[in-house]
């Protein structure tokens, strides 16, 4: 139970809240249908925040690395990351730390684009595409070489984020219970909840604004514009299922 329970409580509550008004301040003389409304609207409201609120609070089953790393992050049915930019001899990189929520092995990937700016442009950074291998709830990051042109040194950078996710053995048993940000884009930057919305839109005569999540970084100065051929990615697992909790993460 995740998302989808969490949006239905949700509705459920703001049903049973309007009902509960509509029937107590409409309704001049009640009928058995107008005291049901009165009397049951509370109720389903007060249980499906009971339920909500237990499934927002359940404790993790394993330790949440990703959020002790930076409080906050993506969730791509299960496949949770972040992203810290780092500096070193001279060379820019993208770090994707990375956590499943599920005790089975998963394939990730994750892309990054430069987002629009103010006139529909983009920076001129590559897309980043990072491909991950993690075993169950494992914790790990992917570490990329990225070139950093001299006018966005140190500049705030916003990118956009795709991603998407496999379980080749099925998901398992969840471990880990915060949601983080939900993303809907997949690594090709395709959104089909959004496609949905859009045509809905269309059918009704009206206008639908979707936008991509993104995120926002800080680039490095004093890194280079063209990255050494002999860099490449680096993957590295930190932790997995049956070992010993991390004591220092980075």
């Amino acid at each position: 139970m995740g998302e989808s329970t969490k949006a239905v409580c949700s509705l459920f509550i703001i049903v049973g809240v309007i009902a509960t008004a509509l029937a107590w301040t409409i309704v001049d003389s009640p009928d058995a249908t107008a005291w049901a409304f009165r009397l049951g609207g509370p109720v389903v409201a007060v249980l499906a925040l009971i339920l909500l609120l237990k499934l927002q609070f359940r404790a993790d089953l394993e330790h949440d690395y990703l959020q002790q790393l930076t409080g906050s992050y993506f969730n791509r049915d299960g496949f949770c990351f972040t992203f810290v930019v780092t500096a070193r001899d001279g060379v820019a990189y993208m770090n994707a730390y990375f956590q499943s929520q599920y005790d089975k092995p998963l394939h990730g990937q994750i892309a990054l684009r430069p987002a629009r700016g103010f006139f529909l442009s983009r920076a001129n950074l590559d897309t980043i595409t990072f491909d991950i291998n993690c075993p169950p709830a494992g914790f790990g990051y992917v570490s990329i070489p990225i070139p950093i042109p001299r006018k966005l040194e140190g500049a705030r950078q916003s990118f956009e984020v795709g991603a998407s996710v496999e379980y080749p053995e099925g998901k398992g048993t969840r471990l880990r219970f915060r949601d983080g940000l939900f993303l809907r884009a997949n690594s090709n930057f395709q959104n089909s909840f959004a496609t949905t919305l859009t045509v809905a839109g269309a059918a009704t005569g009206s206008l639908i604004l979707t936008s991509p999540a993104t995120v926002t970084v800080l680039l490095p100065r004093d890194v280079t514009e063209d990255v050494p051929l002999y860099l490449k990615p680096e993957e590295k697992l930190l932790w997995k299922l049956g070992d010993p909790q991390l004591e220092h993460i980075v």
